[in-house]
């Protein structure tokens, strides 16, 4: 009886194949969706249950609103404060310019600014899945553990669901991080290192028109990308092109805003005139490292135009500190750990529910970041464009006033370092497999 013939040896599965199928993304984002529209439910409820005088549950929310009022009713973009005071460079124009869309579509509806920036979060979870897989290859199971840690994430939900910029800015720091993932390895031109590269420039720019603390992270990913490839050993002629093209990108979207800027003060104003008011807010003799911007309305203050308050806070804050160092050092380790701080710590978010929930989701979540962070320790993609903005703006807000609400940007694509420090985690406490003996 003859034998079959033998078959060929296939190929051994890898252990990632369930994990990178697409209906696994999809999923993903199906549930981060569904949970981020079912917040924004919540958060309109609350606030017409409570009746609130603003549109949300923070004030910065009405600067918002009323700015992209002027914008859909094709008025001056200005705030007025006591009484007649204007502030033509308050904000700056991305987050309002999405509000206005809204209300164009919807009038003025705050549920349908949320329903939309429901989609966006869902957004934000595909994006997370691109941007983790380009910096950690195919071939792992990361990417698709990320997008999931991103669509149930607490704070990432919240964070859709209320009128404030980040739900904006978040979509675009990836877009930006995630072009630059792509660029990172390339050796030649060609139209994806041109489209990826204006990605890089065109979403860092339209980032910074909503969020005007990215504007230094830019400079220096670019910076720090070049700097790699010239001690890696790497073809630099590609990465130079790469820069310039993303910093016509930058510039293209920068544009209008500093000419705009120009047209009015005369003078080059690159984003907004409120470094001096937040600067101080966090550097002042009363400053405890939470925000407090009653200094506002002191009588010295108020009433000065807003590039004279701008100058004038900024002097005060410096002059503290010259004159007390060693308290702004103190005040930047306080900040410190508001900044970490695994549960809230603003006055209006604090109860023991609150604060036990919250730590028992993000103690684990920061610290699989970190273990993340340690096992990639010798990649720099993994340091720059994972746990960049993390640490961005950890330095950011040593400076600043300090809250965990400003880490949680940064969190997004710090999800694949938690996906990493998840795999890694699960390989070390698996048991090892029994072979069976002959």
């Amino acid at each position: 009886m003859s034998k079959p013939p033998p078959q060929s040896p296939q190929p051994p599965q890898s252990a990632h194949a369930g994990s990178s199928r697409p209906g696994w993304l999809l999923l993903a984002v199906e549930v981060g969706l569904f949970l981020r529209i079912v917040a924004a439910d919540a958060v309109e409820w609350y606030v017409q249950r409570t009746g609130r005088p603003g549109v949300c549950v923070f004030p910065d929310a009405d600067y918002y609103w009323k700015l992209a009022q002027t914008i859909r009713q094709g008025e001056l973009y200005q705030i007025v404060e006591w009484g007649d005071i204007p502030h033509f460079a308050l904000r700056t124009p991305g987050y309002p310019l999405f509000l206005a869309s809204c209300q164009f579509i919807a009038g003025d509806r705050p549920i349908a600014a949320r329903l939309a920036q429901a989609v966006l979060g869902a957004l934000t979870v595909w994006l997370v899945h691109r941007l983790t897989r380009s910096v950690l290859g195919t071939e792992s199971k990361g990417p698709a553990i990320a997008a999931g840690l991103t669509a149930v994430h607490p704070y990432m939900i919240l964070m859709s669901a209320v009128l404030l910029s980040e739900a904006v800015f978040v979509p675009l720091m990836l877009v930006s991080l995630w072009g630059m993932a792509v660029l990172w390895d390339r050796e030649s031109g060609g139209r994806t290192a041109i489209g990826a590269a204006l990605a890089v420039g065109c979403a860092s720019g339209a980032a910074v028109l909503t969020r005007p603390s990215w504007v230094l992270f830019v400079p220096a990913m670019l910076g720090a990308w070049l700097v790699w490839r010239w001690f890696a050993g790497r073809s630099i002629g590609p990465a130079v092109r790469g820069v310039v093209i993303a910093a016509a990108g930058f510039a293209a979207m920068m544009g209008p805003w500093w000419y705009r800027n120009a047209t009015i003060y005369g003078q080059f104003v690159p984003t907004a005139l409120w470094m001096g008011a937040s600067l101080y807010d966090g550097l002042n003799p009363k400053a405890n490292g939470a925000s407090d911007m009653r200094f506002l309305a002191d009588p010295d203050v108020w009433p000065m135009d807003e590039r004279d308050q701008d100058a004038e806070l900024t002097r005060r804050a410096k002059a503290f500190v010259r004159a007390e160092p060693r308290r702004a050092v103190e005040l930047a380790l306080v900040k410190l750990a508001r900044y970490w701080s695994p549960w809230p710590n603003a006055e209006g978010a604090r109860s023991p529910l609150a604060t036990v929930a919250s730590a028992v989701v993000m103690i684990p979540l920061l610290g699989l970041i970190a273990f993340g962070l340690w096992t990639l320790r010798a990649d720099p993609r993994a340091w720059i464009l994972l746990a960049g903005p993390i640490l961005y703006f950890s330095g950011l807000h040593m400076i600043f006033a300090s809250s965990m609400r400003y880490r949680t940007p940064g969190e997004v694509p710090a999800m694949g370092l938690a996906a990493v420090g998840l795999v890694r985690c699960v390989g070390m406490v698996r048991p090892p497999r029994l072979t069976a003996v002959a």
